[in-house]
């Protein structure tokens, strides 16, 4: 992908994007086959994977690396469906090579939040699978796609491939590899045809196997 064919309305996240990003990301994964049941309490899960997701969010964007789609100023996020000018239509949030995704400092935050939302069970299945995809990262540097998502009123636009290949566009200029994990199979076959290849599988409390995916730069530019 190249400068010319970038998406209209890409741009780095930012704090003022907080808002927004965690409405968009609890929508979409709100009936998730990995993270729906990390919620188990369907009355109450839109506002509890609303307040998990918000902090996640919160974490990654003490770096630049998260990207997101804004509606465009000329209408073209009516087009798709947006309702609100300029209104993101799709988010993605990324760590760079080396960073884990909760501060250390932040730690003792999680865990508090983690107890008040969530019974101890549930608590205890969801600091699992985050030992598991902990484990299940390589070691090797690579920058880390945790989230991505469409705001469902500008979904079936192809809006979130077009954000993920222009992220994939910059890590291929820089040499960096990217790793992820596929929290839903119906999504396996757009990341494998954007070069991506699997990696591990990661099974989860209740049978959920997760399939990991790795890929290597494509055309980078060889070092001067």
């Amino acid at each position: 992908m190249t400068h010319e064919t970038l998406p209209h309305g890409l741009r780095p996240a930012t704090s003022g994007d907080l808002d927004e990003m965690t409405r968009i990301l609890t929508a979409a994964f709100l009936d998730d086959p990995v993270w729906g049941p990390s919620f188990p309490d369907v009355e109450t899960r839109p506002q509890v994977a609303g307040a998990y997701w918000r902090f996640m969010v919160g974490q990654a964007l003490r770096f630049s690396e998260s990207r997101v789609l804004e509606g465009g100023s000329d209408g073209e996020g009516e087009s798709q469906g947006a309702s609100t000018r300029g209104a993101l239509r799709a988010v993605s949030v990324w760590y760079p090579p080396g960073e884990d995704e909760i501060s250390v400092e932040a730690h003792a935050a999680y865990d508090a939040l983690v107890s008040e939302l969530l019974d101890p069970e549930a608590a205890a299945a969801l600091e699992q699978a985050g030992a598991r995809f902990a484990d299940a990262r390589p070691s090797d540097p690579h920058a880390y796609l945790t989230l991505l998502g469409v705001a469902p009123e500008a979904r079936g636009g192809g809006h979130g491939m077009a954000l993920l290949r222009a992220a994939l566009a910059h890590y291929d200029d820089a040499g960096i590899p990217t790793y992820l994990e596929s929290s839903n199979p119906a999504h396996d076959a757009r990341y494998e045809r954007l070069g991506y290849r699997p990696r591990a599988v990661v099974e989860l409390v209740g049978g959920v196997r997760v399939q990991t995916y790795w890929r290597d730069p494509q055309g980078a530019r060889p070092a001067l």
